[in-house]
């Protein structure tokens, strides 16, 4: 009997071990890119130093190294510090983006992001402008197994 059980241990085995593998895993990297001259070319640079007026690329790329498909992937990223998003530049094929005005903590399309200011003593309801983005969101929904792609925004140094 003792030589029994180490022979129905390895079938559950390895029907633990393909549940565990078989799950969507997504990896990011994140790179930061300014366009320089050189030559009278311009080409993108990593951009290690940056001065005021100096607009910066940032680029988020994913891949599902997983066996499964991930369905609604959030992808979120924050305005950095002492800039200023580029209206219109976030990019993501087959992404929704939306964008947060509170730190992240909710995200909806620009015409939706709204916030309150007393003017005369009245509450006043504005849209915010692209200024006051501190965060944005892409949601994806569907990356396949084995699949990738890549969203991104750009902003301008104060």
């Amino acid at each position: 009997m003792k030589k029994f059980i180490p022979l129905l241990l390895v079938p559950i085995l390895l029907l633990f071990s393909v549940q565990v593998f078989a799950k969507a895993l997504i990896t990011v990297n994140i790179k930061a890119e300014k366009e320089v001259t050189v030559n009278k070319e311009k080409k993108m640079v990593a951009a290690k130093a940056i001065d005021p007026g100096d607009v910066v690329l940032y680029t988020i790329s994913y891949v599902n190294s997983g066996d499964e498909a991930a369905t609604n992937a959030f992808l979120d990223d924050q305005v950095p510090k002492g800039t200023i998003y580029l209206d219109g530049s976030a990019f993501g094929k087959d992404a929704d983006v939306t964008f947060s005005i509170d730190g992240g903590k909710t995200f909806k399309k620009p015409s939706l992001l709204t916030y309150e200011v007393k003017i005369n003593g009245k509450m006043e309801k504005r849209i915010a402008s692209p200024e006051q983005y501190t965060n944005i969101r892409w949601t994806v929904s569907v990356i396949p197994a084995r699949g990738s792609g890549q969203v991104g925004f750009k902003v301008r140094v104060k």
